[in-house]
């Protein structure tokens, strides 16, 4: 293997580029010299439609369109697989930084990620997959789709199964269909409920235009399970809803009965600016890489198509509006409040809601118990069906709801 960051592994990555056909496909059509700053040196990948056609120790004479700068210890992270493009410039993730033509960058986000991935290759054999996580378990109960109308809204809601009632609210960019082996799977003793949120593919929009705060996703919920009729739910969320069903309990201590907030934490400041800028004109290309480099290693494959195929359903605008509210959260002097028991349920390959994160949330919360999935990654429920399913129940079993 060749010295990392050597001249002649950047040699190296530039034929590994030219191997793959993912990159040659990303890449069609982006003329671009990327110009990689690692501290004390620089290399230049000149890529053109679709192939890296040279490679220059040092800055290019022609100057570089697209300049990726970072520590070389964050690019032997990189290069060790340890990290990639979405995490290394994740604010308080990674110290990766885009200069130059940065919405060049962005608009080609996902040559820009297979890029960065193809380091991790370089003079490396391929590591061995873990054994996929199982596969769901269906209950045999049907799922039924409904519409009602909530503060003026048509929402889309389904449902399935009788008794003890579950309450499921979607990550960002989602929609009911997140909680599909939730529904199929938990609804042979819970009735399970699952909607769409304003603006997200079957429910109506806002008048306003979408939400732009988790405080009016919470007032907007409260309503629904009040139009509903519900009395002390549980209640499900992951991400963006992981934050928001913490945020529930703390308006509403007496409430609910349970609260499972997965890959969710009460301080999310993880969005930047230009990112969530550049969400309104590239938003379905973004929010795959980012959900591509969450997802954990026990994720079969047709699962982790599943879970882009999902993110990529809403429109920008709506993607836009809910990484807003995400990365303005910030419960912590709230969340104490709360009375219901609480389960903090993450999987462990999910780098956007890391241990420390959620161990700092749990301390804010009195009686919190966390639960970790082995390689998993920001959507269990999609990735790992089975064991989420199987966590959730034991949880509500143990707090005497069943």
């Amino acid at each position: 293997m060749t010295g990392t960051l050597s001249t002649t592994w950047w040699t190296d990555l530039a034929a590994e580029l030219n191997r793959n056909e993912q990159f040659a496909g990303a890449a069609k059509r982006l003329e671009a010299r990327f110009e990689f700053d690692y501290e004390d040196g620089i290399a230049t990948l000149d890529v053109r439609n679709g192939s890296v056609v040279e490679v220059t120790a040092g800055p290019h004479l022609r100057g570089a369109d697209i300049v990726l700068r970072a520590p070389r210890a964050e690019w032997k992270r990189i290069a060790a697989g340890e990290s990639d493009f979405m995490k290394a410039t994740t604010p308080g993730l990674g110290e990766l930084t885009v200069a130059g033509d940065a919405v060049l960058a962005m608009r080609n986000i996902r040559a820009v990620a297979l890029l960065l991935k193809a380091m991790a290759v370089v003079g490396r054999e391929a590591p061995a997959k873990p054994a996929p996580s199982p596969d769901p378990v269906s209950s045999g109960r049907e799922t039924v789709g409904h519409y009602i109308t909530v503060n003026g809204i048509r929402t889309y809601y389904e449902e399935a199964g009788e008794g003890p009632v579950i309450v499921c609210f979607h990550a960002a960019c989602q929609d009911t269909l997140m909680y599909r082996y939730v529904l199929d799977g938990l609804s042979d003793q819970y009735r399970v409920i699952a909607l769409d949120a304003p603006g997200h593919v079957k429910t109506d929009m806002p008048k306003g235009g979408p939400f732009r705060s988790l405080t009016s996703h919470a007032e907007f919920n409260e309503s629904f399970m009040e139009a509903l009729g519900l009395v002390r739910p549980a209640l499900i969320g992951c991400s963006m809803a992981g934050n928001l069903v913490l945020e529930l309990a703390a308006r509403r201590p007496e409430a609910y009965s349970a609260v499972i907030s997965s890959e969710g934490a009460d301080y999310t400041p993880t969005m930047s600016d230009f990112l969530l800028e550049m969400l309104l004109t590239d938003g379905q290309a973004i929010v795959e890489t980012f959900c591509e480099s969450l997802t954990g290693a026990r994720t079969p494959e047709d699962r982790a198509r599943e879970a882009i195929w999902q993110i990529r359903r809403n429109v920008p605008e709506v993607m836009a509006g809910d990484l807003i509210g995400y990365a303005g959260f910030d419960q912590r002097k709230e969340v104490g409040k709360i009375k219901a028991p609480v389960l903090l349920l993450r999987g462990d390959a999910d780098w956007l809601v890391h241990q420390e994160q959620v161990e700092a949330t749990q301390s804010r919360i009195p009686g919190s118990k966390i639960a970790v999935l082995e390689g998993t990654g920001h959507y269990p429920m999609i990735e790992n069906p089975y064991e989420f399913n199987e966590a959730v129940r034991s949880f509500l079993h143990q707090n005497g709801y069943r």
